[in-house]
């Protein structure tokens, strides 16, 4: 036995508490969520090359179409000479490849589902009691490790994947959905309006997916217990003060017009600028976009006296755009088909509702962020995603070799 299969079979154990590691880190943006996410990428590599037959339902189209999006990005780089250190899109190219390798490395642990999601569930604990806690003593929008809107997104990818049904949960640790209660608290003193904006109604249909199992007089009581909480939170609470800032100036400056209603009117101001000089860029380059190196400033020429407006930024703040501009049609094909194979495949085999449920909530939520924000432009957000699909990948192959109902709730 060579010394790399005795470590692997040593490592059996010991893998599955980093697992957990992981899913606990992530959303208290602890640098060591990305770090789990890299070793567990490198382990996948090697098995992927070298122990083919183990990872062989591994290899399909969400690797193929990865791989090919790098190689794509890569090359126009390369074409643009635009492979320098201060062109920050090569690192995430990097890490979306070398993290869709995650999965395979989660190969040797027995039930990687398992330890990820009992993580989640103590670091979505943990990232709600912190924010919350930062929110009292400074009363400005919180962003646990850093920018608010990456905290939110994390937050929930750590929620919704805390709510994942697993067999026999630990007491402390049950299922149900008071996991993304705790996340949409987290997410609530972040302010991000692109996650607050599904994250309750993701609750709500989980609260009325558990609760109808209940007997009729436990589904009172229950019901009854959330609409006092939620009064309260609106009354007294948070609640009132971030739907009012945050949403009703919103809706409010569109009625009537008045820019003074909306005191961060700035902000959509920007956003409607950069999707402009955008537009008018990706109709000059529709297949292979201008890169993203200077694509910024080559957005500005196209805005006339609006183009101060961009000062200072690196992306356009939406996923398709920020695409179409760094590799063009074709790199945006491939990166949506890579995530539409894993999506359906996962979905296709998924052992129960509940799992297909949480599905259903991460494609909101990537959606609903991914029009706003850059989840691609992150290393945290990336790691999150790819965490997140190779968990259930891994989980998905060992029921396939090992046939075990593992996940069933």
């Amino acid at each position: 036995m060579t010394f790399l299969h005795r470590n692997f079979i040593k490592r059996r154990k010991f893998d599955q508490w980093v697992l957990a590691l992981g899913g606990l880190t992530m959303p208290i943006r602890v640098g060591s969520g990305p770090i789990v996410v890299f070793l567990f990428s490198c382990i996948g590599i090697y098995l992927t090359a070298f122990r083919h037959k183990s990872t062989k339902p591994f290899v399909g189209l969400f690797l193929f179409f990865i791989i090919f999006y790098f190689l794509w990005t890569f090359g126009l780089m390369i074409w643009r000479d635009q492979l320098v250190l201060s062109n920050r899109h090569i690192g995430y190219t990097l890490l979306l490849a070398l993290f869709s390798f995650a999965g395979a490395g989660m190969l040797l642990i027995r039930d990687p589902l398992r330890f990820y999601v009992l993580g989640s569930r103590v670091g979505i604990f943990m990232a709600a009691a912190f924010a919350l806690i930062v929110s009292l003593y400074s009363g400005a929008r919180v962003g646990v490790g850093g920018n608010q809107a990456v905290f939110a997104f994390v937050a929930a990818i750590g929620a919704i994947s805390a709510t994942l049904p697993i067999h026999n949960a630990p007491r402390f640790l049950p299922n149900g959905p008071q996991w993304l209660a705790l996340g949409l608290l987290g997410v609530m003193v972040s302010e991000t309006r692109a996650v607050l904006a599904v994250l309750p109604l993701i609750l709500a249909v989980e609260i009325i997916a558990y609760v109808r199992k209940l007997s009729w007089q436990k589904q009172i009581g229950i019901y009854t217990v959330l609409a006092a909480f939620m009064a309260a939170m609106l009354v007294v609470g948070p609640a009132g003060k971030i739907i009012e800032t945050r949403f009703t100036s919103m809706i409010n400056y569109y009625e009537t017009g008045d820019a003074t209603v909306w005191s961060d009117k700035v902000s959509a101001d920007i956003r409607m600028a950069m999707w402009r000089g955008a537009y008018e860029t990706i109709k000059e380059y529709p297949l292979t976009g201008v890169g993203s190196l200077h694509k910024v400033e080559i957005v500005q020429s196209h805005l006339g006296e609006e183009r101060a407006l961009l000062d200072g930024f690196i992306h356009l703040h939406n996923v398709v755009v920020d695409e179409l501009l760094n590799s063009g049609i074709i790199g945006l094909f491939l990166l949506l088909a890579s995530f539409l194979s894993i999506f359906f495949q996962l979905w296709k085999t998924a052992p129960d509702c509940g799992t297909k449920r949480v599905l259903s909530y991460f494609a909101l939520v990537m959606i609903a962020y991914g029009m706003l924000h850059a989840p691609l432009a992150h290393e945290a957000s990336i790691a999150s995603i790819m965490l997140f699909l190779g968990v259930l990948n891994a989980a998905r192959v060992k029921r396939i070799i090992y046939k075990p109902h593992l996940n069933a709730a």
